[in-house]
């Protein structure tokens, strides 16, 4: 959906993108709370992000690709007999978390649309 009326719509595009990869991999988690053996999945968009800052030669934030990795985020505890690193409480408080940013994200890219809208009503006049 690149219109390429600013960088704002990549950005919240990319942000919006990431939350919904956000929303499935917590979902899986949650499916996978009683498989054996199973490790808990997180989508490393923060890590990409502050590459992305930190390099140089990176001009334009909304082209990295967020990770979906295993999470080495394992406390004392929540490694349970079976070996799954799922903590369902943890995984429902991450899905509430990301379903507020996603709304906020959506909000913004509306509020968007309408200032171009408005600036083309506008010029009509």
């Amino acid at each position: 959906m690149n219109i390429g009326l600013d960088k704002t719509f990549g950005l919240l595009e990319n942000m919006l993108d990431v939350s919904s990869l956000r929303h499935k991999v917590v979902a899986n988690n949650i499916a996978n709370v009683n498989t054996p053996g199973y490790k808990k999945m997180v989508v490393n968009f923060e890590g990409e992000l502050e590459k992305a800052i930190q390099s140089s030669s990176q001009k334009n934030f909304n082209k990295f690709e967020p990770k979906v990795v295993i999470s080495e985020d394992v406390v004392d505890g929540t490694l349970r007999n079976d070996g799954n690193t799922v903590d369902m409480e943890k995984e429902v408080a991450t899905l509430l978390k990301n379903t507020g940013f996603y709304k906020i994200y959506s909000q913004l890219l509306a509020k968007k649309f309408d200032l171009v809208k408005a600036a083309i009503d506008g010029s009509k006049g």
